[in-house]
């Protein structure tokens, strides 16, 4: 009866001990989001020309997911006057009340100089977030930049686009704002798109191939500062892609945001075969809610349903019903990878950078046929991220995974078009492992609320890795967990001790 007592002990403070030792330390790491939205024309109905009733629906979102601060991509009015203007402001009261900083664009609707006036008077000022600093340029008074939890958003003003002086200088003061170490993530906006989908007037001139040296040096400047998104609008629909620089030398993401006014449009050609498409959305209304964690950054896409039903102008519906339609991400440290459809996922091999021999990879086919709406087969946009974890039970790195889901579509229901959730494929994921410290080990998934769940079927190869089929999901942290293994040394000596306590006891 004693030396069952005795085992019992021992292996019990064995393995509290290792697992303890086992767990890495989780790094300081403030969590926090923003918010982004499009274009708020009010046509159809509208107060001054501004979209309210969609401002004020977007706001309450913004509100109850608690962001710090909300971005706005231009076309604030559609006639771009003082008094729409000064609507525009007045619609962000429930933003004002929860203490939500606004930083707001020029689009083409208000490209006047009466225009600018009236902006760098009333909307560069008063939209500070506490802790953040503000840096208005220098050579136009009216792009700016914005420093908060060690992000850096810029700003681009409307009057850069097409306008090569304007593009050069603006290039110039992004790359110095870019280049300065004071932050980690960073994110380019501007009103006008890389390469659009409806409108071939972007941000370099009238179409694709303009401006092909300022195209080089902007994408350049995003590139070798980390900037992984340029944001824009203009184009009122949802349209995400990798754009290429017409030298080939540098590629970032683009976002063009879905519409947040009255109006919505349809892609038409020429498209540039510069551009690798990864999802697309038409004739919804939408936002998008960055959260940033450290290097990671997660984008969750929300839409609704309006009145007008596909392809027409319409507002948005009463009480709308807002849809999570796709989630995607990256981190700093981890990879970027596009798949195109048909094609092989076990191209997606990464490592953790922390050292501890945590690796990752995929099996399986990229089965998606989704498609935009002309016709191009959309790729795989699939980012790989790192961090550690102070939970006991996890014995690796965590793994974060985007793209393993496809943006939803939509449907026509009584004459409107109603947005879709996401649709993911399934896939294998092998995650690798110290033999010689763990057994039994076995693959953990966190939901959405943090939470981690235990995966079935996982199979041990034998090799050190472990595989799981993954039922679709989509977005997903994963990790393992495991039974550590105690050195001889420390299962001598917690003998030893559990024997010598032993002793005092009788």
């Amino acid at each position: 009866m004693m030396k069952r007592k005795l085992c019992s002990i021992c292996v019990a403070v064995v393995f509290a001990l290792a697992a303890a030792m086992a767990s890495p330390a989780k790094a300081d790491i403030v969590k926090w989001s923003f918010g982004v939205m499009a274009d708020t024309q009010g046509i159809t109905v509208g107060t001054n020309t501004v979209a309210v009733d969609m401002i004020y629906a977007l706001n309450k979102q913004f509100v109850d997911h608690g962001v710090s601060f909300v971005v706005q991509v231009g076309d604030l009015t559609d006639v771009g006057n003082d008094a729409s203007l000064k609507t525009r402001l007045d619609a962000n009261k429930a933003l004002n009340d929860a203490g939500i900083a606004f930083y707001g664009l020029r689009g083409n609707h208000e490209s006047s100089a009466a225009n600018k006036t009236y902006f760098q008077a009333n909307y560069l000022v008063p939209s500070v977030a506490s802790g953040a600093t503000v840096a208005i340029s220098p050579y136009d008074n009216i792009s700016y930049s914005v420093t908060y939890n060690n992000t850096k958003i810029v700003l681009l003003d409307i009057d850069i686009a097409g306008n090569t002086t304007n593009l050069n200088d603006a290039t110039t003061w992004m790359n110095g704002q870019l280049a300065a170490n004071d932050h980690e993530q960073a994110f380019v906006f501007s009103h006008k798109n890389l390469l659009g989908q409806n409108h071939k007037d972007n941000l370099f001139g009238s179409s694709n191939d303009a401006n092909l040296p300022q195209q080089n040096a902007f994408l350049k400047a995003l590139a070798d500062n980390n900037v992984r998104y340029s944001i824009s609008g203009h184009d009122h629909m949802h349209h995400r892609s990798l754009v290429t620089s017409p030298d080939g030398q540098s590629s970032v993401n683009q976002l063009i945001c879905a519409s947040d006014s009255t109006k919505f449009y349809t892609p038409v050609t020429p498209y540039s075969d510069r551009e690798t498409s990864f999802a697309q959305q038409l004739y919804t209304i939408g936002y998008y809610i960055f959260t940033v964690e450290g290097p990671l950054v997660t984008v969750d896409f929300y839409a609704t349903t309006h009145t007008g039903g596909p392809a027409r102008d319409g507002t948005i519906v009463a009480d709308p019903e807002w849809v999570r339609c796709e989630t995607f991400g990256y981190s700093l440290n981890g990879k970027q990878f596009s798949v195109a459809s048909g094609h092989d996922l076990s191209v997606v091999q990464d490592a953790s950078p922390f050292g501890t021999g945590t690796r990752m990879s995929l099996s399986g086919i990229n089965s998606s046929t989704i498609k935009t709406y002309d016709g191009r087969l959309v790729y795989k946009d699939i980012n790989t991220g790192w961090s550690q974890s102070d939970d006991s039970r996890i014995i690796s790195d965590v793994l974060t995974l985007w793209g393993m889901e496809d943006c939803g579509g939509y449907d026509v229901v009584d004459g409107l078009a109603v947005p879709l959730p996401p649709t993911a494929l399934e896939f294998t994921l092998i995650m690798s492992y110290d033999a010689k410290q763990f057994t039994d080990v076995y693959m953990m998934q966190q939901d959405r609320d943090g939470n981690w769940h235990v995966l079935d079927n996982c199979v041990d190869n034998g090799d050190g890795t472990i595989s799981v089929l993954v039922a679709p999901g989509g977005w997903g942290a994963f990790a393992l967990g495991g039974t550590p293994v105690p050195e001889p040394a420390t299962l001598t000596l917690l003998t030893l001790s559990g024997l010598a306590l032993l002793r005092r006891r009788r």
